[in-house]
This record gives structure tokens, C-alpha cells and sequence, in this order.
């Protein structure tokens, strides 16, 4: 088990106290699990506990082991250090809750290219089915994690303000690990083409006059707009925003009530921007058309009532930060970033794990998938799987019917 030395394991283990150490092994995981950007594995160490053999198990994630040139990307993305920055300075000064105020798992050991955290699934936590759409109690269960998550960026900016006498903004600090990595717009781009393509096989629109001309032309604008709108705002308050909560990032864990508790992990892609980005691209990744029209005020109400009551209890006027119809203005003009945002990632997260790994975890397709084009792969699922086709042409036409004036 050479990824830890003997003082790295050490570190983790001081936060269990003293006992033998009988082994320690590594293994996958979980197959549910997607790295995209690290490799996920399962530390398990085997404890000698007072003469009682106790198994540890904690969630390790790491660069890449064998797929060179995935790990060279995510190096040129700085995916890595982007994380790394925000586990090991910025979140020290947030605060992570007990109970149902926690909002991520507990940070056990961290170094630049790997970290270990306390497994999630040992505490009664899972991840969702990723090729499923969310029900409103497990939408609700992350909208709650989210406003927690996003509150303590603006505890602490006013904190800071506090003690400094000037306006402080976390952006002031940590700009460079809170930008949209130029290395990542040849990823965008191809995405943005796999949408264009699938809009001209699939879409109920198609044979409209002119259809394909202004489909190029709403496409390539929108995510144009999208990708100014990863800078922070002049208009609205910013936070630090997850960015890419689908249900791979998201752990759930039913209590005895029947509601959901849910964590969130997974900060390599966090941007400086307004909150509605995360909550629209939140609804977009995780649920369907028909939920979304009639949920969605609901769910903004949600997040603005937890928000208001987590500042609150930190002496901060939610007013004084953004009213109501300042969320719903800055909700209205996140929907290009979020529905765009979803039509990069639901097309791979959407289907089932076999062509995934077939077609994004194959070294020699890697250049190929990322950087030149993935249309052919996202229309040859479709054909085959009535499913994904559903699914991508719903939030595809969404596009099309609500900015194709």
C-alpha cells in the first residue's frame, strides 16, 4: 500500500485513537461511482481494537493510476489543486456542521494529490442511480445541503469584513482557483457540437424550415453567454458554487422520518459566482421537464428560507444580501449556465456504465472523446437505448423551444 508513507497514516489514524494496526489494502470504490477527474478507491484498515479485530473502511481519492493521459489533463485543468485549495485553506474557515448541519464528509489526511475522507456509505449514506432523475423529497434533501454549503461563503466574507473594517470578498484571495481553466473551453466546445449534431438526428423539430441554421446559431450563442456568466457578478451577491452537483457528487441518507439528509462532495470545478448558478444547474442535471415546471418556485422558496435562517443565526439580514426578487431576477439569468451545464454533463452521465466506460475511460479514445468530438457516441446510445434518447432530446428541445425566438 505504497500511495500513504508511515507518517500520512499515522496522521489518519490519530483521529481514532491508539490501537495495532493489523493491515492496510486498498480496493475500488464502488462500480456506481464515477471519477472524472480521480481515481475513487476504498482505504480499508484492519485494526487490532483491545484484542478485536474492527475493519476501517474510508474513502480515498486520488490522481489517476492508470490512465496517464486522463491524469495529465486533470493537471492541465489544475482540477487537482483547485480542490486541494479549497479543502485545505478556504473550507478551515467554514464551519461543517454536526448532524443534519453537516454538509460534507469529514476531511481525514490531505495532500496535493490525493486525499481521505470518512466514507460516507459507513454512516448510512449512498448515491443515487445516476441514469435517474431525483423525487422532490431527495431534491429538497440537497437544496437544504446547498444552502448551508453556499451560506458559510457569506458568513465568512462578512466576518472577515468585520475584522478587517473593509469589504472583504473571498474572490480577493482565491480568484486563480475560482476561474473556468482556458484548457477546459476545447472540452466545452466539443460538447457544445455533440449538442448541435444530436438536436439534427433527434429533435421533434428537425423538419422546420431553416431549423439546423438557427439551431447552430441559439446553441453557440447560449454557450457563449454561459461561459461569461462563470465570472463573478457585478449585479448579484457571489459565493463559492459547487458547480457540478449531479448525483455522482451527492450522497443521500434516508431518516427514520422518511426524509433524506444529503453531503456533498467533489470541488474540483467551484467557480466564484451568484447561488442561483448552482440551484438552476442543480434542478437541470437531476430532474425532468415536467418536474422542473412545477417545482421549480418551490424549490427557490426552499433555498431562500434556509439560507435566511442560516444567516440569521449568525446575526447576518438576509436582506442585506439579496432579497427575494433579487433571487428570482438572478434565478431567471442562471438558466442559460445551468441548462447549458446540463446539456454537457447529462448526455454521459444518462447512460449505463458499460458504454460509459467503453467510450470515456479508454486511453486511446480519450483526444477523441474530449477534444474533437463525442457526437457519434451520444447518437449511437440513443439509438439503442430509448432511455438516454428520451432523456436527452427532452432537455435538448427544452433549449431549442426556450431560446429559439
Amino acid at each position: 500500500m505504497d500511495l500513504l508513507n508511515e507518517n500520512e497514516r499515522r496522521c489518519i489514524l490519530n483521529h481514532y485513537g491508539a490501537s495495532i494496526v493489523i493491515e492496510w489494502k486498498l480496493e475500488d470504490f464502488s462500480n456506481n461511482l464515477m471519477g472524472a477527474f480521480g481515481e475513487h478507491l476504498r482505504l480499508i484498515i484492519i485494526l487490532d481494537v483491545e484484542g478485536v479485530e474492527t475493519e476501517l473502511k474510508l474513502f480515498l481519492k486520488c490522481m489517476p493510476r492508470n490512465n496517464q493521459r486522463k491524469a495529465e489533463y486533470i493537471k492541465e485543468l489544475t482540477f487537482f489543486r483547485k480542490e486541494y485549495v479549497m479543502l485545505n485553506q478556504l473550507f478551515k474557515h467554514f464551519q461543517d456542521g454536526e448532524g443534519l448541519n453537516k454538509w460534507r464528509p469529514k476531511l481525514l489526511y490531505i495532500r496535493e494529490d490525493l486525499f481521505v475522507f470518512e466514507d460516507a456509505t459507513q454512516i448510512g449514506y449512498k448515491v443515487l442511480d445516476h441514469r435517474c432523475t431525483m423525487s422532490y423529497d431527495e431534491l429538497s434533501a440537497v437544496v437544504n445541503t446547498l444552502a448551508k454549503f453556499h451560506a458559510q461563503s457569506i458568513i465568512y466574507e462578512e466576518k472577515k469584513s468585520r475584522e478587517l473594517k473593509i469589504t472583504y470578498r473571498i474572490w480577493d484571495e482565491y480568484s486563480e482557483y475560482l476561474t473556468e481553466p482556458e484548457k477546459g473551453h476545447s472540452w466545452r466546445d466539443t460538447g457544445k457540437r455533440a449538442v448541435i449534431d444530436f438536436l439534427r438526428i433527434y429533435s421533434k423539430h428537425k423538419t422546420k424550415i431553416d431549423f439546423m441554421k438557427h439551431v447552430e446559431d441559439v446553441i453557440s450563442r447560449l454557450f457563449s453567454c454561459a461561459l461569461n456568466l462563470m465570472k463573478p457578478s457585478s449585479e448579484f451577491r457571489n459565493v463559492v458554487i459547487h458547480r457540478d452537483l449531479w448525483t455522482n457528487n451527492i450522497f443521500f441518507k434516508q431518516l427514520g422520518n422518511g426524509q433524506y439528509h444529503s453531503l456533498i462532495v467533489d470541488f474540483q470545478t467551484v467557480l466564484y459566482c451568484p447561488p442561483m448558478h448552482d440551484l438552476c444547474s442543480l434542478i437541470y442535471f437531476n430532474t425532468s421537464r415536467s418536474f422542473r415546471e412545477a417545482n421549480t418556485d418551490k424549490i427557490i422558496n426552499l433555498y431562500y428560507s434556509i439560507l435566511t435562517e442560516e444567516l440569521k443565526s449568525e446575526g447576518i439580514d438576509v436582506i442585506n444580501i439579496m432579497d427575494k426578487k433579487m433571487i428570482l431576477k438572478s434565478y431567471r439569468q442562471s438558466i442559460v449556465f445551468g441548462i447549458t451545464q446540463a446539456a454537457l454533463i447529462v448526455p454521459i452521465i444518462a447512460m449505463n456504465d458499460e458504454m460509459r466506460i467503453l467510450i470515456f475511460e479508454d486511453p486511446d479514445n480519450f483526444d477523441k472523446v474530449n477534444f474533437i468530438s463525442r457526437s457519434e457516441e451520444f447518437i449511437n446510445v440513443a439509438k439503442d437505448d430509448n432511455n438516454y434518447r428520451n432523456r436527452i432530446i427532452e432537455l435538448f428541445d427544452e433549449i431549442i423551444e426556450i431560446f429559439y425566438k
